[in-house]
C-alpha cells in the first residue's frame, strides 16, 4: 500500500466509508486509511445514502440486518467526531458542472464537489472505491488516496 497518510483529513465518500464494515474487495484498504488518518472528513449526503446502500445490500442477500445495523451505528455515533462537508447551492452548481465534464451519477459529483470545496480550507485526500468518480477526481486535481487498480484511466 502506498502512504496514504501524507495529509491529516481524509474526505471518505459512501463506498469507501462502507467498506469499512464490509467483506469486499477493497475493505481492507478502507479499514487501514480509516485506522491512519487523524481526522475524517464526510459530504453529509452520506448519512442517507448509507441507508440506502446497506438496506439493498441486505435485500441482496450480501449483508445481514445485524451488520447492517452496524455499519448505520458506527456512521451515526461519529457524525459528532467528523467534519460533515454540507451540500450547499455552491456544491450542487459545482456538481452540475461536473457532470458536463466526466461521466459521474449526480451523488457522486456532489461528493466530489463538496471535497473540492473543503480542499478551499484543508488539504485533504480523498477517498473513493467507485472507478468512475476515482478518475474524475484525479482529472480535477483533487488529491487523492491512491488505488493502483484505478490508475491506469481505462
Amino acid at each position: 500500500m502506498s502512504k496514504n497518510n501524507d495529509y491529516k483529513l481524509v474526505v471518505f465518500d459512501t463506498s469507501a466509508l462502507i467498506q469499512i464494515y464490509t467483506q469486499e474487495r477493497f475493505s481492507h484498504l478502507a479499514l487501514s486509511v480509516y485506522q491512519q488518518t487523524d481526522y475524517i472528513g464526510i459530504c453529509n449526503l452520506v448519512v442517507p445514502e448509507v441507508a440506502g446502500a446497506t438496506g439493498a445490500i441486505v435485500r441482496n442477500k450480501s449483508l445481514t440486518k445485524t451488520d447492517r445495523r452496524k455499519i448505520q451505528s458506527f456512521l451515526i455515533h461519529n457524525l459528532e467526531n467528523w467534519l460533515v462537508l454540507p451540500v450547499s447551492k455552491t456544491v450542487c452548481r459545482k456538481a452540475f458542472d461536473l457532470c458536463q465534464k466526466h461521466p459521474l451519477k449526480g451523488a457522486d459529483a456532489i461528493h466530489l464537489a463538496a471535497a473540492m470545496a473543503m480542499k478551499v480550507f484543508r488539504e485533504l485526500r480523498f477517498f473513493t472505491l467507485d472507478k468512475t468518480l476515482y478518475q474524475a477526481a484525479k482529472k480535477e486535481n483533487l488529491p487523492l488516496v491512491t488505488i493502483p487498480e484505478f490508475e491506469s484511466g481505462r
